[in-house]
């Protein structure tokens, strides 16, 4: 992924292999009413969805779909590997949210941390500019 210092669309960068899907210090402590939603949908090892483009200093509300069979997560990490908000362990046919500021611009990453998921790939990173 590209970074520029102009509006770049951001997108979710898909790893050749199968995406895992599962389930703060660098965003505010109390994060702001959120700029809009970015829904997401969680399968076996793989995030989908499109967050479009996201600016420094916007805060937005990721929804979690737990459209697979096993439980999920969403966790949102700075560039550093911070964690900037995470949701609940999501089963099947649920979903959650996480509220996240992002304070500077740079490539974030989402994450399952349910298991094994995030060693089998389930995992996407984000352009924030």
């Amino acid at each position: 992924v590209l970074v520029r210092r102009r509006r770049v669309t951001a997108a979710f960068t898909l790893l050749a292999l199968p995406l895992v899907a599962c389930g703060s210090d660098e965003a505010a402590d109390a994060p702001s009413e959120p700029a809009r939603t970015i829904e997401i949908r969680a399968t076996e090892y793989a995030f989908n969805g499109d967050p479009g483009v996201i600016s420094a200093g916007d805060t937005i509300e990721f929804v979690l779909d737990n459209v697979g069979q096993l439980d999920h997560s969403l966790e949102v990490l700075s560039s550093e590997g911070r964690s900037l908000g995470k949701t609940e362990r999501i089963p099947a046919g649920a979903s959650a949210n996480v509220t996240v500021t992002f304070a500077d611009d740079g490539v974030y990453r989402l994450i399952c941390d349910v298991d094994d998921h995030l060693s089998r790939g389930q995992s996407a990173t984000i352009a924030v500019t």
